[in-house]
């Protein structure tokens, strides 16, 4: 039996899988519509035509429109770029766990751990899920992100097959089994829904509108239009109008003769209200991926409100993202023993602590609750290096055996040791020779 065999039998046979050799792969229920799940409520020959055959048929011509690249960009270089760490049962750093240089630092010899995890998030973000495959190298373990070109998923209700195209027409045939793949939000299945399929309808509005602005400027922003007269044209009125015309292409002005008169048959763009309409388009692309109006660029709102909505898309786009990643890495590259000891975190902390006046108020507070020592905060969210000093590793260190971090008189000295220098100092002058 072959591989493709293997891994692809006719529906209803069994499968290798974690449940056991009983495990028997479901039959597809009937296609939905194309219509329905790419979010539109009519067909794409009539929205094509109406777009002046403007459309996103792919997630590649998707990620064209500003807009949707910046929201999937901005995705996955705020979660690519986070700390990675894995920790114990107690919350401590785990460093000699074999997968931490490799999912951190080193995931293949062509990137880093961001570069990968980027790649992972940006095609997980505009299509819904994004595969890598993890191989034993002569450089040791390495985990590959997958072509997304070459990859024809087929979804059934509880397991996929995965078919890979290499250049040279090998088709491999991967489950479950063989690849890492995160996903995105779903519909009350195992597949996951394809955001710039949900997005089409505004994806290809804001294609048409692209088109309108680059034709009316490539048109030297001058308007299309048809020539009528009531008259008959001689000749030589037709000699001159299509002389006429010719200059007009290359930048000229036509004289108009014989009673004959201009139409336009568009809208400029300011009756058409072009950037109004491009800035309704972005504002509502970004909603398809939970992100502020203040990070595309809309103007309105005071400080306050961008630092609020900075943290909004902290909380309800960055953090679910990376509690999927290490969810997916747990139970996806982890065995069962290592699940036990070990899990991937990634670290939140720096974004989520405000602006600067916010980060040393805060620092002041987790110092003064004895939450915090001072070492774990220069470390941890300054990035300075430790003091040599053993009440700086303490977090209950009283605070007025600190003079540094003597909150309560700001970093001065404490006011009872004050007192007492007074009293030394008095004591000096009235007797001093004691």
């Amino acid at each position: 039996m072959t591989a493709a065999d293997y891994y692809s039998p006719s529906r209803g046979t069994s499968l290798p899988s974690p449940a056991g050799a009983g495990f028997v792969r479901p039959s597809a229920g009937p296609a939905v519509p194309e219509n329905v799940v790419d979010g539109r409520n009519w067909g794409e020959a009539i929205w094509t035509a109406l777009g002046g055959g403007t459309s996103a048929g792919s997630a590649e011509a998707a990620a064209r429109v500003s807009a949707v690249y910046f929201c999937t960009s901005i995705i996955a270089i705020a979660v690519g770029s986070l700390p990675r760490e894995f920790r114990d049962a107690d919350q401590k750093p785990v460093l000699d766990f074999a997968l931490a240089e490799l999912l951190d630092e080193r995931p293949n010899m062509l990137q880093t751990g961001d570069e990968f995890w980027s790649c992972m998030l940006f095609r997980a973000a505009l299509a819904g899920q994004a595969f890598a495959e993890p191989v034993n190298s002569p450089l040791g373990p390495e985990i590959w992100p997958l072509e997304p070109r070459r990859i024809t998923m087929d979804w059934d209700e509880r397991w996929f097959t995965l078919t890979y195209s290499h250049d040279n027409k090998i088709l491999r045939y991967l489950s479950p089994l063989h690849v890492f793949w995160i996903s995105g939000l779903a519909d009350a299945c195992a597949k996951p829904m394809t955001p710039w399929k949900m997005a089409k309808g505004s994806i290809d509005f804001a294609l048409s509108l692209e088109q309108q602005g680059r034709t009316f400027f490539q048109n030297g922003t001058r308007l299309s239009g048809i020539l009528s007269t009531e008259h008959k044209l001689s000749e030589e009125a037709i000699k001159k109008l299509k002389a006429g015309v010719a200059a007009w292409k290359n930048g000229g002005t036509p004289v108009l003769e014989d009673g004959l008169k201009f139409d336009s048959v568009v809208s400029n763009n300011v009756d058409s209200q072009l950037q109004e309409l491009i800035k309704q388009r972005t504002l509502e692309l970004a909603r398809y991926w939970h992100i502020p109006r203040s990070m595309i660029g809309e103007e309105g709102g005071g400080a306050s409100t961008h630092e609020q909505e900075a943290l909004a898309f902290v909380k309800y786009t960055v953090r679910p993202w990376a509690r999927r990643l290490e969810q997916a890495v747990q139970q996806r590259l982890l065995t069962a023993d290592q699940r036990r000891r070990v899990k991937m975190h990634f670290n939140l902390d720096s974004m989520l602590r405000g602006d600067s006046a916010t980060q040393w108020r805060n620092a002041v507070l987790a110092r003064t609750a004895s939450v915090m020592s001072v070492n774990e905060l220069r470390t941890n969210w300054f990035g300075l290096p430790k003091l040599d000093d053993d009440w700086a590793d303490d977090a209950t260190a009283p605070l007025n055996s600190n003079r540094a971090a003597d909150t309560m008189s700001g970093g001065m000295t404490a006011p009872q040791d004050r007192s007492d220098a007074r009293r030394m100092l008095v004591d000096d002058i009235m007797d001093p020779e004691a």
